[in-house]
């Protein structure tokens, strides 16, 4: 025989019920859902000497920030995987993006090495100006295992004519032990190094004299 139940105590369970639903329904997400990866904010850095690049100029360099393509233009880690498709590493990330951290570590060990009277993050009221083309900024499958990659493309400019004094096509590959944050800085740390001391030697040796327009590229 089937007994019915009563209404007032069907409605005082009806809250129960749900309780009991609800805690279900959480105990079964937490084996499902995937768990959060911790991100690690990466702060490669470069220190200049004073001098290490000639005396200095009289004069000020205008450095801004440098063009990327919308993929570079972010804090997401990069791979460039061997068939040309770019992968991000979700356990890293820039402390900013690719362009600002170019910038910022470029003016910094510029102005360090105090090749200048002053570097500045613009090109307003400067006498010559720096325009960067960053092309790469990333890890990249090789032959040999992964590599840190930087290649730019840049321009050195008189303010006042607006006329071109170098061009800088600069790369620089150097193979990494692994895709471990503490690796992936000590990578990028060396090929930024290289970069800006290759940039300050050519900054050194164009700014020796003005009137020069139109020298060839490296």
């Amino acid at each position: 025989m089937i007994r019915s139940v009563p209404k007032a105590v069907r409605l005082n369970s009806l809250p129960l019920l749900i309780a009991a639903l609800a805690v279900s329904l959480g105990l079964a997400g937490c084996s499902v859902l995937p768990e959060k990866v911790a991100v690690q904010q990466l702060d490669p850095r470069i220190d200049g000497v004073p001098g290490a690049h000639g005396p200095t100029r009289p004069g000020r360099l205008g450095l801004p920030r440098p063009e990327a393509d919308p993929a570079r233009d972010a804090n997401r880690v990069l791979v460039r995987t061997a068939g040309g498709r770019l992968q991000v590493l979700p356990q890293l990330r820039w402390v900013a993006p690719a362009p600002d951290l170019l910038q910022t570590t470029l003016i910094r060990y510029l102005r360090d090495a105090e090749l200048f009277s002053d570097v500045t993050p613009s090109a307003s009221l400067v006498d010559r100006a720096l325009f960067i083309d960053l092309r790469r900024f990333e890890l990249a499958e090789t032959d040999d295992g992964l590599a840190a990659v930087i290649e730019l493309d840049a321009r050195l400019l008189d303010a006042d004519s607006g006329a071109p004094v170098a061009r800088l096509r600069m790369l620089h590959q150097a193979p990494l032990a692994s895709a471990g944050a503490t690796e992936v800085v000590a990578g990028f740390e060396a090929a930024l190094a290289d970069l800006a001391g290759r940039i300050a030697d050519r900054l050194a040796d164009r700014t020796a004299d003005r009137s020069t327009a139109n020298p060839p590229s490296d």
